[in-house]
Order: C-alpha cells, then structure tokens, then sequence
C-alpha cells in the first residue's frame, strides 16, 4: 500500500495564529515543531503495518519548505518546495490512499481557526456548484487519479466541512476554533491518540474496499470568487475565463486538471492587493 500524505499547517495542533506559520516570524520555528510532532504518530502508525510499503509525504503549506527532512524517519519520502504543477496535491498519481494532515476551513467559515481558501485574493470557490475549500479542491484532483482521500486532520470546523463532503472519510479533530486566532487546545498526548485511532480506522476502509475516490461530473464548472473586482479584471487575462459579476469568473474545463491548473492561473494573475 502506498500512502500519500498531504500537510498543511493551520490545522495542526498548538498552531493559532500567523506568526507561527510564516518562516521569519517569530513563533515559526515553533510552529515548525508542532508540525513534526503531529506527523510523528501517523508516521509511526503506518510503518507498524505490514501492508503499507511506501510512504509518500507532499509538504504543502506557504513556500512548501516548512517540514524538518533531517527529523524524518527511514523509508519516508518529502516532496520539498514550491513551484510544483499539482501544487498540494503533487505526489499523489499512483498512491492507493491519500491523508490531509493540518487542514484548515474554507475562507469565511466561523470560528474558523486561519481560515481562506489557497491564497488571500480568493472569497470563494464552486465546484459545479458546490462551495469547496481546500479539502474539496484538493479531493476533486485526488479524484481525478483515483485516488481516495481516507483521513483529513484539523479543527472541528474543518471536520465539519469533510465530512459532509466525503462520504465515509475518517476526520480527526484536533483543535476545537474559537476565532480566526484561537482554539481550545488538547494535549499532545491526546492529539496523538486521536491520530493514531485515525490512521487505523482510515487503513481499514482500505483494506474493507468501502473507500471511493471522490469524484465529479464532466465538464466540470469553477466558479471563483475574488476579493476585489480589480482582481477579477486581472483574471480575465486566462483563456476560457467567462466573467460572471464584479468579483466572479467562471471556467468550464473539460477535465478536473485542466480546471484546476485555470483555477491556479487565476490566483497567478490576482496575486496582490489594490492601490487603494
């Protein structure tokens, strides 16, 4: 079996605000740590089973050189940095199961501990109608490979947003948001126990053959919500693109690659803020 493991970093646990999340800030180096140590159990987890023989790990947060190389264990393999075509999802052709770890909520959700939606100029994305975030977009591209995503890790607003989107997915809470900057935290030692209890029921709908990859109707429509209409024009610039209102566009893509990579192009083309 071969696992796949996307990481995030908002949804780690003991991980609250911006200054642990960005490199040069002052708490990163700690926030660094708790995402080493919440790897530790899942890693552990999987090498203690005979059937897993590859593990697969796709660092995916910000610059993508945020996981520690030199604290991994023997037989784990990094995907390390930036500028990848698949972005999050790079790594995950060939795997038979696919985990995200440190996941956060899509952008305005509630209570939401660091929620948005892959970069600050996106409100909203829709995916032949249906609000998705990160774990939606991400599913939909694991889809496409075949590849089902069996455990999604994060806070509870996050779980929430799973389980409602993945038949059968096994989500671990472990972080309850109480605002955008804050959670009610649990201990390590019972973050831990949640992530083992996680991966082991996530292997077993494997092994039970009760796991599907989560896929969608073709064409497949994206709709996507910018925060500006500045942003907007400037997404105009991509080929296809239909303008749907003032902070709208809109792709219909012939296949979920093709929809993904006008959805990146988008984000390309939107990347900063207005003058004014």
């Amino acid at each position: 079996m071969k696992v796949w493991i996307s990481v995030d970093m908002e949804g780690i646990s003991g991980i609250v605000e911006r200054s642990q999340l960005l490199p040069g800030q002052a708490q990163y180096e700690r926030g660094r740590q708790y995402l080493m140590a919440e790897l530790d159990p899942i890693i552990q987890t999987l090498q203690s089973q005979p059937d897993v023989d590859e593990i697969l790990i796709n660092d995916s947060h910000d610059g993508m050189v945020n996981l520690l190389w030199n604290q991994l264990p023997d037989g784990v393999r990094l995907i390390s940095g930036g500028t990848k075509a698949l972005s999050m999802n790079q790594g995950m052709a060939g795997a038979d199961i696919g985990f995200f770890v440190g996941y956060h909520a899509m952008a305005g959700t509630a209570a939401a501990v660091m929620d948005h939606t892959y970069s600050g100029e996106i409100f909203r994305v829709a995916i032949n109608g249906r609000d998705v975030g990160e774990t939606g977009i991400n599913a939909v591209v694991a889809g496409h490979y075949g590849v089902p995503v069996l455990m999604v890790t994060g806070d509870d607003k996050l779980s929430r947003e799973a389980a409602a989107l993945l038949d059968g997915v096994v989500t671990v809470v472990v972080k309850e948001g109480v605002s955008r900057n804050s959670a009610i935290l649990y201990g390590p030692k019972e973050t831990a126990r949640r992530l083992v209890q996680g991966v082991e029921q996530a292997l077993t709908l494997f092994r039970e053959k009760s796991a599907q990859p989560y896929r969608v109707e073709l064409p497949v429509r994206w709709d996507i919500g910018l925060m500006t209409a500045d942003m907007a024009d400037r997404a105009m610039y991509c080929p296809g693109m239909e303008r749907i209102d003032g902070r709208t566009v809109s792709y219909l893509a012939s296949t979920v690659l093709e929809g993904f990579r006008a959805f990146y192009t988008v984000m390309a083309l939107a990347s900063g803020r207005p003058l004014y």
